[in-house]
């Protein structure tokens, strides 16, 4: 890096809230609590970011960085502070308030075909989960456990970017991982089962140290891993419950290493998930 991009991007940064001192030719970090930006959160992600105030879906913009950014490149996270047209699983609107939580889009390119796929999305949830420390509800949702019932922190919506031919079957060449998580907001309309790290007790000071730790977890995941499972498993809130899965009830019993979740020995590919009793 050159030194003028040097003294732009140590600007940049100082003017996202990033507190520097220099020494000498040296640039030290004094405080960087609460600094929110494009170049705060490349360095917390150390991963090119595009960073919106408001957009119709971080998932969207992600999918058409994915498909324009050439293999071998550094892959791009997508942050925005607010989305008009966010969604959740099943085309539920996924609706946030500007500005207290974390909002966001990853791009990740494993060597995978589509039917490993699943596993490799729980297994990114699960990454988040611990560094959260919360629960997960199959499949991919982020939460807390209350006694017969949960709270939802956040949610996981992925998306695949395939390409194929009559002689190749369908390969992923990129993976879009959207993520919600309720950091600071408080109140949620119509919302009774949703909580969030403040609702927690958990006050979240350094919105972009935590995102940076979510991205770098994700990107940590061995996919080939012989044990991928094993971390959403002991993150799972229903394993060994009663639960409903459309007109199936049953005893969540496991999931298989493809990702099906077992109900009274039946797999179950998709749907909703409710805890019925312990």
């Amino acid at each position: 890096m050159s030194t003028d991009a040097l003294e732009g991007l140590l600007v940049a940064l100082q003017a996202e809230g990033v507190q520097l001192q220099m020494d000498g030719d040296r640039v030290r970090l004094v405080d960087a609590r609460g600094a929110w930006g494009p170049h705060t959160l490349a360095w917390r992600t150390a991963r090119p970011v595009h960073h919106h105030q408001s957009c119709p879906s971080t998932n969207r913009i992600a999918r058409e960085l994915a498909r324009v950014t050439p293999h071998g490149a550094p892959l791009p996270v997508v942050v925005a502070d607010h989305q008009s047209a966010g969604r959740g699983r099943r085309g539920r609107v996924w609706s946030a308030s500007p500005g207290q939580n974390l909002l966001f889009s990853v791009v990740l390119r494993p060597a995978l075909t589509p039917a490993d796929m699943p596993r490799a999305i729980l297994a990114w949830a699960a990454a988040m989960a611990d560094v959260l420390d919360v629960s997960l509800k199959w499949p991919n949702d982020l939460v807390v456990s209350r006694g017969d019932g949960y709270r939802k922190l956040g949610g996981i919506l992925a998306e695949l970017e395939t390409a194929s031919s009559d002689e190749v079957p369908a390969i992923p060449t990129s993976v879009v991982l959207g993520v919600g998580i309720n950091v600071s907001q408080t109140a949620f309309e119509d919302l009774p089962l949703a909580t969030s790290l403040a609702l927690l007790g958990r006050t979240v000071i350094d919105r972009a140290e935590l995102l940076g730790a979510l991205v770098q977890a994700i990107d940590a995941v061995d996919v080939q891993a012989d044990d991928l499972l094993d971390l959403w498993r002991r993150r799972a809130c229903m394993l060994g419950r009663t639960v409903r899965v459309g007109d199936l009830v049953g005893v969540a019993e496991g999931i298989r290493d493809d990702g099906a979740l077992m109900v009274s020995g039946r797999p179950v590919l998709a749907g909703d998930v409710e805890l019925i009793s312990r």
